[in-house]
């Protein structure tokens, strides 16, 4: 789904790169299905807000004991090729 504020945005990168975005295939039925896992994940995340500000927004730790959160690390993502996060060394 592509609101009016996207089109402005890629008009503007188009003008600026000076090239025309060609469009992209997609198949309808796949993007209603991750239409549905972002609007899900969207509305965990709102209802995870309003409980952390219930809390007074002190940070807690999972019961599991992970520090990481990686419950958006799922299959899919993995197997599109993007590497998980590397912690770069500190800079003096």
């Amino acid at each position: 789904m592509v609101t009016q504020y996207d089109v402005e945005l890629i008009q503007r990168i188009e003008k600026v790169i000076d090239k025309k975005m060609e469009l992209w295939p997609t198949d309808k039925e796949e993007v209603m299905l991750l239409k549905e896992r972002v609007d899900e994940a969207a509305r965990l995340a709102i209802n995870e807000l309003k409980e952390e500000s219930k809390t007074g927004g002190k940070k807690r730790r999972r019961e599991d004991g992970g520090g990481k959160d990686e419950r958006d690390r799922d299959d899919d993502v993995v197997e599109a090729g993007i590497p998980k996060r590397k912690h770069s060394k500190k800079r003096r």
